[in-house]
């Protein structure tokens, strides 16, 4: 288990004043917030064919892209903290966390996110340092913060964020648009993003909007469930 005992406030890190939630038109962007665990086969999935072809397809200039990497992750009495999918799921959530917080822009930490995803689970602990150079990011403070106090800290904000969610979630990815989470139609987030958007909309909407939901509502969906037996500790 990662022991995430109680840590000094840090101060906060430098955001970009580049960063914002409204697009060149003034118009606000819709809000997409994606809860995810590193190692949940189904988080890489949905960030790998679902989210990155907002960089593609003109989604990405209309949307304020979050990503909360905790999941289902529990936090025991004694600030350990017990991952889904074990120890290299605590510490590759770390490192995620550490990334979108040194560079706030999601044109920067996405792509380092997205090579993660694209790394073979059994070795993406071990290999995380080779995505750093491939999406332009610097080492040593992705190092620094996820060996030090700091990462803990932010984990746990991202943990109390997540257990904060109503209704809870039940399984991750855990998708929100606009703060209305879209349970298991979450793979048609391009389509709900389109339909909220109230500015011109990217090419791509004239599309999506003449479509039907691609599923009806489903008692199970592609995801890694927040249960008990789920939570294997390994």
């Amino acid at each position: 288990m990662c022991n995430l005992w109680s840590s000094p406030f840090f101060e906060n890190t430098k955001i970009s004043s580049r960063y914002t939630n409204t697009n060149l038109q003034g118009v606000e962007k819709v809000k997409v917030e994606v809860y995810t665990e590193s190692l949940c086969p189904d988080c890489a999935d949905y960030i790998i064919n679902y989210l990155n072809p907002f960089f593609n397809n003109g989604l990405i200039d209309i949307v304020e892209l979050r990503i909360i990497p905790y999941g289902n992750a529990r936090i025991h009495l004694d600030g350990s903290l017990t991952c889904q999918h074990g120890e290299d799921e605590c510490y590759l959530n770390i490192i995620q966390t550490c990334a979108i917080r040194l560079w706030p822009k999601v044109m920067d930490w996405f792509p380092f996110i997205y090579c993660l995803e694209k790394l073979p689970r059994a070795i993406a602990a071990q290999d995380w340092k080779s995505c750093v150079e491939p999406s332009h990011l610097d080492l040593a403070p992705l190092v620094e913060c996820s060996a030090s106090p700091l990462g803990e800290k932010l984990e746990l904000e991202f943990a109390a964020e997540t257990n904060r969610l109503q209704p809870p979630h039940k399984y991750v990815p855990w998708v929100l648009v606009n703060g209305e989470p879209l349970f298991e139609n979450y793979e048609d987030v391009a389509r709900y993003v389109c339909n909220d958007y109230h500015g011109d909309k990217p090419a791509v909407c004239s599309r999506l909007l003449f479509l039907e939901s691609s599923r009806s509502m489903r008692s199970s969906v592609d995801a890694c469930y927040k249960t008990e037996s789920s939570l294997n500790f390994a």
